[in-house]
């Protein structure tokens, strides 16, 4: 019989980070359905498991086809035997593992390609069918040959060579063909071998191989034509073959899918661990062992087979609420005309003790800085704390703690917040309005990377006598929401019977109150000048040093370990005295005016930002019929659009106080350069795998890509990714007609007794699992897990290089390359990168809540101890195979400079 499973391919991973772009192409051009284990998996009969799928793609990922634990599984595909042999793809590694396994060497490129756009060429044939040249984009540090001998005469590169008589060449890239490509062929061509290998085909068996991404956005149509050409070519070759596959294979495949379904937790440490050490077994009752995809929403893994037979998966089925607390929004609206952030926050004292200000006041657009959001923290507002590697999640409220063991969770931070914040629904007429209440803070670098499967090492760097925690959130139950396009300020609380507190706050606040203040405020004061510098004094870092680490992340990228390589360095600088943090931002604010700056003052952190990238924001979950959406094959009446705004590649405005600024046209030209574009396609197509991974195949666009953005010292080169999130309405139990009433994250839930929230008390999340066996809809806070940390920070593959700058930085990033912002209670969020930022850590005993300020001070001064505040700032820079020591170091110190100059005269920047 002909095969049975003809729309099954089985994808084998290689930790790539752009796996789920091509699980995108092959879903939505083929209409295929993927299923993905991973390289290091281990199954008993691999032969067997083949069976029910109608071919395999080896894919891309870091490492060397020579080192056996680099490719794994794909050795086992090049040694099927003729019997068993089914159509395979080769991407990238996959593809240098199959000229290896055929007798084909490896060797380095003179300059790794990576991000480049580049024309391969062809004959037209096989799976090139009538495509005589692909423009596509290229990922690779080595390169693949047939050893054929470059003496001989008429030697004919389009048949096999005498030392690799089994494989048939079918594309290559040839230096002449480039020259019109971007500006490639002028930095690359010093050394180039002239031609390097693109696609070979065996001569017998159906296995073929691709050195280029043609998912890649940058890629061109005709490349992706190819995929088509091979699937057309892969299931003639399943018809015609003889393979006969039992009911037992059939029923194995059933179940292998059904187990697959995706999970609806975010991505946890838990999870990450099941990865370490996986056996997939080829026996039918093996077969029904627990599995579960991963955050992505691919990766297979496996669970406890007890749990599973009593009808639980306790990855699957996190705990969820049977109770949703209706609450709702209390508004008034004035007019802001005349107020500003400073004002704002001076009039209602919120400079002294702890306070959240997301502030896009000076850089108002559009796109980007419509909104600025003030944070009220109480002390009886609820806290939330947690250190990377403890399994436990510290609450405060009113001077209580208690810890919460996140094993009930799954042992995952982003489990339990998204646990309690849908047990949430809110009833608010302004739906313009982008956060009603909610959590708002930050998450560490080191929580990111947890997030990923790299464990904490306390060994690395130096740390505070005191556990700093490693994400921190407030919930915010009174709120001010400046929309400045509209000159409307919106004064609003979520706590019951608080309209006494919101009319004195809108009486304070409005217009004949601002007139008559004067103005002059102390925070106008002290940033509407140039002060002297502050006498501090400041580490930096070492330029040697640093050119060294530019070199081994080269090395590392030559080796093929990875494409890009973010990295990272620290300024230290020790004022001489203290210095209130509210001036300082007010100061930093005005130097530097960014879409994203933001003042966090929680607990013992301090954080001054001008950030001007945003990771990740999402909207509410819109519910009328006029926004339904079309995802995958069916309608839908809930959906959340999810943006990314990554950053990559920056030039500085002027190289010297008495140079001319460069214009948008100038700094264009700078940017569209090799290495700027690759350094910011890299990342875009990262993005593009991580949101693929939640949102499913189809449903992510690159609206804008590497356009270039003004800021106050430096033009930088951003894109803007964004993906639909449907969500399932089949648990939500109202069906809401309009935006007033918005269920948010609460629709994962069902829906048990309504209740408004009490003022003074919060509901903690329920641990008792589901009983009712339904799935929830993934949210942004799962897009959120998923994508951290941000890969404008790290590089690509991300899990790789991340593990590679840890061991070359030698140090805790801290806040610093992570996040920070906001989940509303309606089901949205915003989160920026924390760049161009300085950070302080108060002393162990310290106020923690900051109490000291009011007394002219933070940081905390204990018997014996110096005065002052120590402030880090950190910086860095993608280096590529195309980078230069010097340029890099440039780079950085550009970056440092921009925020750094907050301590000097404006001579001194």
């Amino acid at each position: 019989m002909p095969h049975a499973t003809p729309k099954r391919i089985l994808f084998i991973d290689a930790y790539d980070s752009f796996t789920n772009n091509i699980i995108s192409l092959l879903e939505t051009r083929l209409h295929a359905k993927v299923t993905v284990i991973r390289i290091d998996d281990r199954i008993d009969d691999f032969a067997t498991f083949l069976k029910p799928f109608a071919a395999v793609v080896a894919g891309p990922g870091p490492g060397d086809p020579r080192n056996l634990k680099d490719v794994g599984l794909f050795r086992e595909l090049w040694q099927l035997d003729e019997r068993d042999a089914l159509p395979v793809l080769g991407i990238c590694l996959g593809f240098q593992s199959l000229v290896h396994a055929f007798g084909g060497i490896i060797q380095r490129l003179p300059e790794p390609r990576h991000g480049l756009l580049r024309n391969v060429a062809s004959h037209g044939e096989s799976i090139f069918d009538g495509i005589h040249q692909v423009e596509t984009v290229q990922y690779h540090s080595l390169h693949a040959c047939l050893r054929y001998d470059c003496n001989a005469e008429n030697e004919d590169l389009w048949k096999p060579s005498s030392a690799c008589p089994d494989l048939m060449p079918l594309a290559w890239d040839f230096d002449f063909d480039n020259i019109e490509v971007g500006d490639v062929t002028s930095e690359m061509s010093f050394g180039s071998p002239g031609r390097v290998l693109m696609a070979v085909q065996h001569v017998s068996k159906p296995f073929y191989g691709l050195q280029f991404h043609a998912e890649s956005i940058c890629s061109k149509e005709n490349a992706q034509k190819i995929i088509d050409t091979w699937w057309a070519t892969a299931r003639r070759w399943n018809k015609g073959s003889n393979n006969v596959h039992s009911a037992a294979n059939l029923k194995y495949l059933e179940t292998f899918e059904k187990a697959c379904l995706p999970d609806e937790n975010p991505k946890t440490v838990a999870q990450s661990r099941l990865l370490e050490q996986r056996t997939i077994h080829d026996d039918l009752q093996m077969a029904l062992q627990p599995t579960n995809r991963r955050m992505d929403g691919r990766r297979l893994e496996s669970n406890c087979r007890k749990d599973f037979a009593k009808g639980h998966n306790p990855i699957t089925n996190a705990p969820w609420i049977h109770q949703k607390h209706i609450i709702e929004v209390s508004t008034r609206v004035v007019d802001n005309q005349g107020w500003d952030i400073p004002r704002i926050c001076e009039v209602l004292g919120l400079t002294k003790g702890n306070s959240i200000i997301l502030d896009s006041e000076n850089y108002i657009d559009g796109n980007v800085g419509e909104h600025s959001i003030i944070g009220i923290i109480r002390p009886e507002s609820l806290r939330f704390e947690y250190n990377v590697g403890t399994f436990m999640v510290r609450t405060s409220c009113n001077g209580q703690t208690s810890n919460v063991d996140l094993a009930q969770y799954e042992g995952g931070i982003f489990a339990y917040l998204k646990s309690f914040m849908r047990q949430y629904q809110v009833k608010c007429p302004h739906t313009e309005i982008p956060f009603w209440g909610g959590l708002m803070g930050y998450i560490s670098y080191e929580t990111c990377l947890e997030t990923i499967g790299i464990e904490a090492e306390h060994n690395i760097g130096p740390r505070n006598a005191f556990q700093r925690p490693d994400l921190g959130f407030v919930f915010i139950e009174r709120s001010i929401v400046l929309k400045h396009i509209h000159g409307k300020m919106y004064i609003q609380t979520i706590r019951s019977n608080d309209e006494d507190w919101l009319e004195k706050k809108a009486s304070m606040l409005s217009n004949h109150v601002c007139d008559l203040l004067p103005r002059a405020s102390y925070g106008h004061l002290y940033c509407s000048s140039s002060p002297t510098s502050i006498p501090a004094q400041t580490s930096l870092p070492h330029e040697t040093t640093y050119k060294s680490q530019v070199r081994a992340c080269q090395d590392s990228i030559r080796a093929g370990n990875s494409y890009e390589l973010c990295l990272t360095t620290q300024a230290t600088i020790k004022t001489a005295s203290r210095q209130e943090s509210w001036f300082l931002y007010c100061r930093l604010r005005k130097l530097n005016p960014s879409p994203f700056s933001a003042y966090v003052r929680l607990g013992q952190l301090t954080l001054l930002s001008s950030s001007p990238e945003r990771f990740l924001s999402w909207s509410r979950p819109k519910r009328t019929k006029a926004n339904s959406t079309w995802h995958n094959g069916e309608w839908s009446d809930k959906a959340s659009t999810c943006q990314f705004r990554p950053i990559k590649g920056t030039v500085k405005k002027r190289t010297s106080p008495d140079q001319l600024s460069l214009t948008v046209a100038e700094a264009t030209k700078l940017l569209s350069t090799t290495k700027e574009r690759a350094e910011n396609l890299m990342i875009v197509d990262l993005v593009r795998h991580d949101l693929h991974g939640v949102v499913g195949s189809g449903n992510v666009t690159v609206p804008k890509l590497m356009v270039v953005e003004e800021y106050a010292t430096l033009f930088q080169l951003v894109s803007v990714i964004e993906g639909n999130l449907v969500m399932d309405d089949s648990d939500d139990g109202e069906d809401v007609e309009d935006d007033t009433m918005i269920s948010g994250t609460s629709s994962d839930y069902s829906t048990g007794t309504s209740s408004s929230t009490p003022s003074s008390t919060f509901p903690e999340p329920d641990a008792e699992p589901t009983t009712s066996g339904k799935r929830h809809s993934k949210t942004g806070i799962d897009v959120l897990a998923a994508s951290l940390p941000p890969g404008s920070m790290t590089g690509a593959p991300k899990l790789r290089s991340c593990q590679l700058l840890r061991q070359l930085e030698n140090r805790q990033r801290g806040i610093y390359s992570g996040v920070i912002g906001y989940m509303d209670v309606g089901g949205g969020g915003d989160f920026s990168v924390v760049i161009r930022s300085v950070v302080r850590w108060d002393k162990e005993n310290s106020d923690h809540d900051g109490a000291l300020e009011k007394n002219g001070g933070v940081g905390g001064k204990g018997k014996g101890e110096e005065e002052g505040d120590e402030w880090t700032i950190g910086a860095g820079g993608a280096v590529t195979s195309l980078s230069t020591e010097d340029g890099e170091l440039e780079e950085m110190q550009a970056k440092l400079r921009s925020t750094l100059r907050l301590f000097q005269t404006e001579e001194g920047k």
